[in-house]
């Protein structure tokens, strides 16, 4: 058990004076920016999402993105242990790195891994998150096999000089500030925001007498667009992150599961930098839109074990520059149509080398892996009624490395006569590169396989979306069904102590059904439920490690009489969930079912004035004991108060 801990924290962040769970927070969002490549109307999508507004994120009182991400529909998350440790989230039964991440629409997943680390993303500077479900490779290519995560962080929301500043204080050594600075007028605008997290953080291990793994993250964004006329913008996006983020020692073999995580001194150290530039241009009078961005992104990762010795050094790149123009079929401008065509072409360099001889098997470890691809892409989005939309895409993938793949969706969206009841549907299918590091990567118990082939997925979905009690109330129930073919898996062998990843032979099925709710109970009340059930399996009929059968959130918010108090309670229930038993006994070659739990938050938010707010809540409430991986405590109870204002 981790011990509790109070936190204490001053902090002064841009507010609202609304409700947090408001009946206008109830709108899914008028658009779902990433749902094409083009944004689409929510009201008209034909694919599963979730859109998350600035209120709902603050709401949720969390200092880490991926706590925001918890519960939600198709969504599980898997942290090791503390604050920074490696978050992954998987959609849909699917790994972490077949999820595409996007921050201000680039993306920042490893380039030698294929996933993000949401361990290292801090939640304050987030403005806007948007979860698509289902393959969208046909959209985004590889590493959207599952789902894509669309972030976009805070911009300026009024003309002139505004911004924001924080400092958070508390037990366990935490120490958290934050600062913005922001200017908008009829030349464009621009924001800067800088964040730093330090917190000592609590024992992984759970070990009597252990030493407490702490997290460091320093992180500063800046984004900015310019009007150079009527037609023309340009802009461009600049992310850094330097993080250090402590760990225990996992020991596979252990002759007993309380000896697989031990305390240790080892940590990761990890630097990011990601960016793009863009040029948007109008042309025809508004009946053609193009863009045109080069993205970028660097990743260096080092790691040292238990001894203090350095037992990681690698780094990797990915340079992208895209191109797409938006023709409306119908009408002079892009804005009055209902008809759009969407023409892209992409190329793409990934590169991972490792860094350090001291650290690696021989010499050709050492060699600088490279890998190009080029993609075009076809989108049309249509009303072709009041009541029927339609979004259809295919995309054509050039690979150096593996054969060539094409890849299409298909999404439809149909609202009843009574126009309280909508249906939606979709089908696609999704392909997935083996990374480079599962084919070159080399550790201490690891080793690649270059041999591996793409991961293939077909799958389909079919919901109903249904508005009551007025509009004070919507329910979406979504029923999902997927075929993945070529999964990767690692196999350890114990006689070597590595892991080796292959493609498993067969397929892997993947069902579930994500469930949706908010209701104004009443002027003051309102409420949000979600539900996922799922049944994800390998191709031998054994259940997939680290995705629960089943996970339910249930959300409440209450605004006092004095319109200026908030409260908010969190009740999150998982149950059915697996993992890999690396213990002497199995070696990796059974599965443990964890322990089911069920985890309360709680916190209150009071306007002094209407640009002074207090804030506080208790995380954990009850201090429940649970693991999210085999071997890693999950934080106890944990307690917060702040205030924050804006300038």
């Amino acid at each position: 058990m981790l011990r509790s801990s109070l936190l204490a924290s001053v902090a002064f962040t841009i507010i609202s004076t609304s409700s947090a769970m408001s009946q206008d927070a109830f709108d899914l969002g008028e658009i779902v920016l990433s749902g094409g490549l083009t944004s689409v109307e929510a009201s008209e999508y034909g694919r599963a999402a979730t859109v998350l507004d600035a209120e709902q994120i603050e709401a949720r009182g969390a200092d880490y993105a991926v706590d925001v991400l918890r519960g939600l529909p198709g969504i599980s998350v898997s942290r090791a242990g503390s604050a920074g440790g490696i978050a992954q989230v998987r959609m849909r039964g699917h790994e972490g790195n077949h999820t595409l991440v996007l921050i201000d629409g680039v993306e920042v997943a490893a380039p030698n891994t294929g996933e993000y680390d949401f361990g290292g993303l801090l939640a304050a500077d987030i403005d806007r998150i948007e979860v698509l479900r289902g393959a969208q490779s046909s959209l985004y290519g590889s590493n959207a096999i599952g789902g894509v995560i669309s972030i976009t962080t805070k911009r300026a929301t009024e003309d002139g000089l505004s911004g924001q500043a924080g400092l958070e204080f508390g037990s366990d050594g935490t120490v958290q500030g934050n600062l913005a600075l922001r200017a908008s007028g009829a030349w464009g605008d621009l924001s800067f925001a800088a964040q730093r997290l330090n917190t000592n953080g609590s024992d992984i291990s759970g070990t009597a007498g252990g030493e407490d793994d702490g997290d460091t993250n320093a992180t500063y964004a800046l984004n900015g667009r310019y009007f150079v006329s009527d037609t023309v913008t340009v802009g461009g996006t600049l992310r850094y992150t330097d993080r250090t983020a402590d760990n225990d020692a996992f020991n596979f073999g252990a002759a007993t599961r309380s000896g697989l995580v031990t305390d240790s001194i080892a940590n990761v150290e990890t630097q990011e930098l990601f960016g793009s530039l863009y040029l948007e241009a109008t042309a025809l009078g508004g009946r053609m839109e193009n863009r045109l961005d080069l993205s970028f992104g660097a990743l260096d990762r080092q790691g040292r074990n238990g001894t203090g010795a350095k037992d990681g050094d690698n780094s990797g790149t990915r340079r992208k520059l895209a191109y797409r123009a938006t023709f409306a079929l119908d009408a002079g401008t892009i804005g009055e149509a209902r008809h759009l065509l969407t023409v892209a072409a992409e190329t793409e360099r990934l590169t991972y080398k490792e860094n350090d001889a001291s650290i690696v098997f021989g010499a050709g470890q050492l060699v600088k892996r490279s890998r190009d691809q080029q993609a075009i892409v076809l989108e049309y989005q249509g009303n072709i009624t009041d009541a029927l939309d339609v979004q259809a895409s295919l995309r054509h993938d050039f690979n150096d490395a593996f054969e060539n793949a094409t890849t299409y969706a298909l999404g439809l969206s149909y609202r009843l006569p009574n126009d309280t009841t909508r249906l939606h549907a979709s089908y696609g299918t999704g392909v997935q590169n083996p990374t480079l590091i599962e084919q070159f990567g080399f550790f201490s118990d690891f080793v690649g396989n270059p041999n591996l082939s793409p991961e293939r997925s077909k799958g389909w979905d079919i919901g109903i979306e249904q508005s009551f009690w007025g509009g004070r109330g919507l329910f979406d129930l979504t029923y999902f069904k997927e075929e993945l073919t070529d999964e990767i898996t690692s196999v350890f062998d114990p006689v070597a102590g590595v892991s080796t990843p292959v493609n498993q032979t067969g397929k892997s099925d993947r069902q579930g059904v994500e469930v949706a709710a908010e209701l104004a109970a009443t002027d003051r009340l309102d409420l949000r439920f979600s539900y996922t059930w799922l049944d994800a399996s390998d191709p031998d009929g054994s259940i997939e490690v680290r995705r629960p059968k089943q996970e339910v959130l249930l959300q409440l918010g209450y605004r006092m009489a004095n319109d200026r108090t908030q409260l908010n309670l969190d009740v999150r229930h998982v149950a059915g969930l697996y993992d890999i038993d690396f213990t002497a006994p199995a070696f990796g070659g059974s599965k443990i079912r964890l322990d089911d739990y069920t985890v309360v938050n709680a916190g209150f938010s009071h306007d002094i004035t209407d640009g002074v707010r207090l804030s506080g809540g208790v995380r954990n409430l009850f201090n429940q004991s649970y693991q999210e991986q085999d071997g890693y405590t999950a934080p106890g109870r944990v307690a917060f108060f702040g205030v924050a204002s804006r300038f």
